[in-house]
């Protein structure tokens, strides 16, 4: 999981989840747009991504998580 910063004129933050497939290349598969950077936003965020992934595959499963030394990212994964 990644965000970009100050690259529109909103100052919205972009968030990007890559996930691996078979091959163990990264695929984006979801987006999110947030005007607050807090990991309140971020773990909203997962919460109903996640909620969504086990509705369509209730045997799936989060493996690991990779983010940068972004603090909230962190605290939203905690």
């Amino acid at each position: 999981m990644d965000s970009t910063f100050n690259t529109n004129k909103y100052g919205y933050q972009l968030y990007t989840l890559v996930a691996f497939d078979e091959q163990q290349s990264g695929v984006p598969v979801a987006w999110a747009m947030a005007s607050r950077n807090t990991s309140d936003d971020i773990a909203l965020w997962l919460e109903k991504l996640m909620h969504r992934c086990f509705q369509i595959r209730p045997d799936w499963k989060v493996n690991a998580f990779m983010v940068d030394d972004a603090l909230a990212e962190i605290a939203a994964l905690r």
